[in-house]
């Protein structure tokens, strides 16, 4: 029986179904918690932060875009990769779904090594962006992305100002989800990895990731994907560095108004000494 696997969305979920290609009747279905959706963002006026060096700083607003890093290129090199755990077993929506629709399927060694092989293609065909979901700065998120710079800045804007300044470019908006050691991680599509991280690790993140891939023409063995934005929509405020001088706030008020960009630049409300307690 010839049976493949689809995603079917409602007005505030998802679902997962096994459809008989021969006829296109769905077999069997289940629906995705919205907690384990990574398409499901928080409300569109939760503020975002996201942090870099005032160089990179520069070449945003030169480039008017922002910088996508090829995936297998993140510090952390786990990043979008499926978890041990996927090779010895399903994750629990699709053991679900199998249940339900009466199929026996096993996770083989020759799956696991699929997955693997196919993970590691697409990784290095996908390119992602990160804030975090905050309502304030973060010294842990200075500390993370930053570190002892002092001449960097974090752009403080809004789920909803992310997706205006990003609308009709091929970008998808996710929010990152965190698993615990020895589960899976999603493994309804080959891209679905790319949205779970170690909650161990990496959930004082809270990260929203914008995602896009190559497309078919594109040229491969690049390392970075620039996406055009509106700026003016997505800059809502910059707060300079903890550490930073009180002539480096005029510099970055100075860049934003070379390129218009009618941006508040805010000191920090965070000391140096907070960054050396969390550090």
């Amino acid at each position: 029986m010839k049976h493949g696997l689809a995603n079917t969305k409602s007005e505030s979920s998802m679902s997962l179904a096994i459809i008989d290609r021969r006829n296109n009747r769905v077999v069997s279905s289940v629906p995705v918690e919205d907690s384990q959706n990574p398409q499901i963002l928080p409300a569109s006026d939760t503020e975002i932060w996201h942090y870099l060096r005032f160089d990179f700083f520069k070449a945003l607003l030169k480039n008017n875009a922002i910088w996508l890093t090829r995936l297998d290129k993140q510090s952390d090199k786990n990043d979008g990769m499926y978890s041990d755990a996927n090779a010895r077993q399903w994750s629990p929506v699709i053991q679900r779904l199998l249940d339900r629709s009466g199929f026996t399927v096993q996770v083989g060694k020759d799956d696991g090594a699929q997955l693997k092989w196919t993970n590691e293609i697409l990784r290095k065909r996908a390119f992602i962006h990160c804030w975090s979901i905050r309502s304030k700065e973060s010294a842990l998120m200075w500390n993370s992305f930053i570190g002892g710079d002092s001449r960097s800045i974090a752009v403080r804007s809004m789920v909803g100002c992310l997706s205006s300044a990003l609308e009709g470019q091929p970008v998808e908006i996710l929010r990152m989800l965190y698993y615990p050691a020895g589960q899976p991680r999603p493994d309804w599509s080959y891209t679905a990895p790319f949205s779970a991280k170690a909650k161990a690790a990496h959930i004082h993140e809270r990260e929203l990731r914008v995602l896009t891939l190559l497309e078919s023409d594109e040229a491969e063995n690049v390392d970075h994907k620039l996406i055009p934005t509106d700026l003016k929509k997505l800059i809502r405020k910059v707060v300079v560095h903890p550490a930073s001088s009180k002539s480096f706030r005029l510099e970055v008020r100075n860049e934003l108004k070379t390129y218009g960009i009618p941006a508040y630049v805010a000191g920090s409300q965070l000391q140096a000494c907070d960054l050396q307690a969390v550090a």
